[in-house]
């Protein structure tokens, strides 16, 4: 197994976890009302800001403990992350259906905005729809190097 998919692993898996706890903190916060009134967009950002803060924290820590892990495992003294044209090929090709999926959510969250939902399902369908397009295009990765891309 190629390194580049062991990444790609480690990224749906951290992905599903950053947006499994975003999802449950905020299905919380909405429970208890703090997502109505006056702050709801100030409480709307904060929650967002908390994912994109935290989302970036996590992928650094699992990508450098999987790099180490990776490196003592192997017991490999040089890098074996060498990018070539088809890794690149691959991370293009899985991208652009995760830009087509974003894509897609955005324009659902726009034709929610303009049937007059609240800000909370605008914003929540945008980052569903970033959420899945983060992990189809992780899957991707790893169903085109199982493949043999």
């Amino acid at each position: 197994m190629p390194y580049q998919e062991k990444s790609a692993i480690i990224s749906v898996f951290v992905g599903v976890i950053i947006f499994a706890l975003y999802f449950y903190f905020t299905w919380q916060n909405f429970q208890s009302g703090l997502f109505e009134g006056a702050d709801a967009g100030a409480q709307i950002g904060r929650s967002i800001l908390w994912l994109i803060g935290g989302g970036i924290i996590l992928n650094i820590i699992a990508h450098i403990g999987f790099s180490i892990i990776h490196a003592i495992v192997t017991n490999d003294q040089k890098p074996s992350f060498v990018v070539d044209e088809r890794d690149k090929l691959i991370e293009l090709l899985s991208l652009r259906f995760a830009y087509y999926i974003f894509g897609a959510g955005f324009l659902i969250s726009m034709i929610a905005l303009a049937l007059n939902q609240s800000f909370f399902i605008v914003f929540n369908i945008i980052i569903f729809s970033a959420f899945i397009a983060s992990l189809v295009e992780g899957l991707m990765q790893i169903f085109l190097y199982r493949r043999g891309f």
